[in-house]
């Protein structure tokens, strides 16, 4: 048998030589498309539907939000495994796809779903970065002697996490830990009382006076104006010259009714670190690619 195929080889030897120039020209051109990864992503195609539904139990968000939206995402072509987790104010929603379904054709076809979902005003569903469940690739703290949590938060909110977002192959940074700033007012019910004014007033003026306005164009000769209305919140004194309403031609401040201070969201969670667990001493975060 082997003496017949060398036999035929030796009197085709142009077609023997044809074979082996398609094979390599077969084998260099999926050289070049092999991917060569350290680590290579095993994992399935995946996306996550996450959706906030802030003040509501987790059955008003199960009804609401997580059920209406698994009805209109399921019959997704590839769609695999949908599992779904709902706590207070929040609903996350995990479709799994079958082999060969690209990332960004499930994403798409997903988008088109929760596009034709009708949800409560205050909910709005997004998606998840394009990751791997394997993509975590670092993780970190951020530390200081002389600055406090919201210092740091701020710093990695505004000048950190963009840094990192540069760099090739990062799809997202998660922090998790420090204070977000918050400008509070501390209302006293007496002052309320004296100035005959409600809770209710004092939420729709600052909800009102918080906004800048866009004007029109006022032209004088060869120059023109940009007429805007600044009204924008940045800084307690800010907040505090916001006016209530005006009694016999004097106006009520916010600062009027209660104290002015800088304060931070609830956190309600810690995290682990050098086997401890404590309260986060700085911004912990890992970002993924």
């Amino acid at each position: 048998m082997i003496d017949r195929f060398v036999t035929l080889c030796l009197k085709r030897r142009q077609v023997v030589w044809l074979i082996a120039i398609l094979m390599a020209i077969l084998g260099y051109s999926s050289w070049k498309a092999l991917k060569i990864e350290a680590y290579p992503d095993i994992a399935d195609v995946s996306s996550q539907v996450i959706t906030q539904y802030p003040g509501h139990a987790a059955e008003e968000v199960e009804e609401q939000v997580t059920v209406p939206l698994e009805r209109e995402l399921n019959g997704i072509p590839g769609l695999q495994i949908m599992r779904s987790h709902s706590t207070f104010g929040l609903s996350l929603i995990t479709l799994v796809f079958q082999d060969g379904v690209d990332d960004y054709w499930a994403r798409q076809r997903i988008t088109e779903r929760i596009a034709g979902v009708s949800l409560p005003p205050n909910a709005n569903p997004g998606l998840d970065p394009l990751t791997s469940p394997i993509g975590e690739i670092y993780r970190y703290t951020l530390e200081s002697k002389f600055r406090d949590q919201r210092e740091l938060r701020e710093l990695q909110q505004w000048v950190v996490i963009p840094r990192l977002k540069e760099a090739v192959g990062v799809a997202d940074v998660t922090n998790a830990g420090g204070e977000t700033t918050q400008f509070q007012l501390i209302v006293d019910p007496a002052k309320l009382a004296q100035y005959n004014v409600s809770l209710q007033q004092v939420i729709a003026a600052i909800q009102a006076n918080n906004a800048n306005a866009g004007g029109s164009i006022v032209v004088r000769g060869e120059q023109g104006y940009v007429v805007r209305g600044i009204g924008l919140v940045r800084s307690l004194q800010d907040l505090g010259n916001i006016v209530i309403l005006a009694k016999n031609g004097t106006p009520v401040f916010v600062k009027n009714l209660g104290a002015l201070q800088l304060g931070a969201l609830e956190r309600r969670g810690i995290l682990g670190k050098d086997l401890t667990v404590t309260a986060c001493p700085g911004s912990f975060c890992c970002y993924a690619a």
